[in-house]
């Protein structure tokens, strides 16, 4: 009778305990376990397969946001560069009978451009863009994209007497866009070199190289 009895008893708990492992293989919520061992405090922690998953979600989730943001700030902050106030340009030079100023500067993705003044004098013609940056260590001189001058006024490149354009734009395309200072020389017969130099606070100025004297 009492051997009865005990494997009645024997057969009911290994029933429990398949219907408990059961659920924990099928229908357990995963969650971090920790694994009896005689190492003490160097036994291992393991996850359920669920928890891993999760964990590994948030992890690509995170990763994805910050990469975003990243991109974000620098698109941002590479379209703000911008300019010099007007009439604070200290780059000016007289071509034939036209005094040019350089009078703002920015730079959006791998364009620089310039706003040039234009003052004519009492004769009207084509003013020549001879506007050129240096390339690299050897001199090599860039041309901009724009071809010519185009007055509003006019259309074309030809300047009415006695009138003032002002910042006419003049786009460059840059090499690397992170590099400064952009060198430039106005070109023509006073063919003066100048800066564009980054501020600390992103902002650009347009400047004479240093002396060196």
């Amino acid at each position: 009778m009492n051997l009865k009895t005990t494997l009645i008893t024997l057969s009911c708990i290994a029933g429990l305990l398949i219907v408990i492992t059961f659920y924990v293989v099928f229908y357990g919520s995963g969650g971090t376990y920790v694994v009896s061992s005689n190492l003490g405090s160097d036994a291992g922690i393991f996850a359920t397969s669920t928890g891993a998953q999760a964990g590994e979600a948030a992890s690509s989730t995170t990763s994805s946001t910050l990469a975003f943001a990243s991109s974000s700030a620098s698109s941002t902050a590479s379209s703000s560069l911008s300019s010099v106030p007007s009439g604070a340009s200290t780059v000016t030079w007289t071509q034939e009978h036209e005094t040019l100023s350089v009078i703002n500067a920015s730079v959006s993705g791998s364009q620089l451009t310039l706003g040039v003044q234009v003052t004519m004098d009492s004769v009207a013609e084509c003013v020549p863009l001879t506007l050129r940056m240096i390339a690299d260590e050897q001199g090599d001189l860039s041309p901009p994209i724009t071809s010519q001058f185009t007055f509003p006024d006019t259309g074309t490149c030809n300047g009415t007497p006695g009138e003032t354009y002002s910042a006419q734009p003049i786009v460059f395309t840059l090499n690397d866009p992170s590099t400064f200072p952009i060198i430039l020389t106005t070109g023509g017969t006073a063919n003066v070199l100048f800066e564009i130099m980054q501020n600390p606070d992103g902002s650009l100025s347009v400047e004479l190289p240093p002396s060196t004297d």
